[in-house]
C-alpha cells in the first residue's frame, strides 16, 4: 500500500463522529481498533503504543479507566498521519529535484564496460556491482553504497594484474593523477566502509549520508583506465 492510499484510510478512520463523540458501545470501539492497528505497521513505534492501549479496551474496565487508554490511542493515530503527510511532501520534493536521482556511476562508462569485448574477463559481477550502487543511491541506502565501493576494489585488482588494490594504488604504473585518485579511494573509502562494516550496534549512531560516500570522481577515473586496459 503506498503512503497516499495509507494516509486516506487513517484519515478516514481518524475524522469518523463516533472518535469525537464517543463510541456507542465498547465493540464499536474495538472494531474501530482493530481497523486503525494494521494500518500503522508502517512505524513500529506507533503501532506498538496503539496495539498497547487498544488491548485495554478488550478488558472489563470502567469508562474513566478507558477513556485515557483512547485519547492515547486518537493521538498516536494523529501523529502517524501527520508523519505521513511529511513523507509524502518529502517524496514530493525528492521527485522535483532531478539532483536526488544523479547515478552514482555514469551509465555511458557502464555502456563503455558493456561494450568490451574480452577473453581474460568475465566483467559482467563488474557491471552488476556498478549498477546496484546506482541503484541503492538512487535509493538513498549510503551504507550500501560505502559497502559495495569496497566490493569493487576487492573485484578489479586483477585486471591491473594485482591481487590486492592497495598494491594497484601503490605500484600500478599509471599517471600521477591516476596514482593519486587510487591511494585517496583506497585509503579513505576503505575506511569509512570498515567502519560500518565492523562496527557493532551501540547505545548512539551516526549515519553516512550521499557527501560521506561519495568516491564518484575516483571510480571514475578507476573505470575509465579499466576501459582503456581492456579495449
Amino acid at each position: 500500500m503506498n503512503k497516499k492510499t495509507l494516509l486516506t484510510k487513517l484519515e478516514k478512520l481518524f475524522n469518523m463522529p463516533e472518535v469525537r463523540e464517543g463510541f456507542p458501545s465498547q465493540p464499536k470501539c474495538i472494531d474501530w481498533a482493530n481497523k486503525v492497528a494494521p494500518l500503522l505497521k508502517f512505524d513500529q513505534q506507533y503501532y506498538i503504543n496503539f496495539l498497547k492501549n487498544a488491548h485495554k479496551m478488550n478488558l472489563p474496565l470502567s469508562p474513566s479507566t478507558l477513556a485515557p487508554a483512547f485519547r492515547i490511542m486518537v493521538s498516536h493515530l494523529q501523529m502517524a498521519i501527520e508523519e505521513l503527510k511529511i513523507g509524502i511532501e518529502y517524496d514530493s520534493q525528492k521527485n522535483a529535484d532531478p539532483s536526488l536521482h544523479d547515478d552514482y556511476v555514469d551509465k555511458s562508462r557502464i555502456q563503455e564496460l558493456k561494450a568490451i569485448s574480452t577473453t581474460k574477463f568475465d566483467l559482467s559481477k563488474l557491471i552488476n556491482i556498478l549498477e546496484e550502487m546506482n541503484v541503492c543511491n538512487q535509493k538513498q541506502c549510503y551504507i550500501s553504497v560505502i559497502m559495495l565501493t569496497r566490493a569493487l576494489l576487492d573485484h578489479v585488482p586483477p585486471i591491473f594484474s594485482f591481487k590486492k588494490f592497495s598494491e594497484v594504488s601503490n605500484n600500478y604504473a599509471g599517471t600521477r593523477s591516476f596514482k593519486d585518485s587510487m591511494v585517496h579511494l583506497e585509503k579513505s573509502s576503505r575506511k569509512i566502509a570498515d567502519q560500518y562494516l565492523h562496527s557493532q550496534i551501540r547505545q548512539k549512531e551516526s549515519l553516512p549520508n550521499k557527501t560521506q560516500v561519495n568516491f564518484l570522481n575516483d571510480i571514475d577515473v578507476l573505470l575509465s583506465e579499466i576501459v582503456r586496459v581492456l579495449k
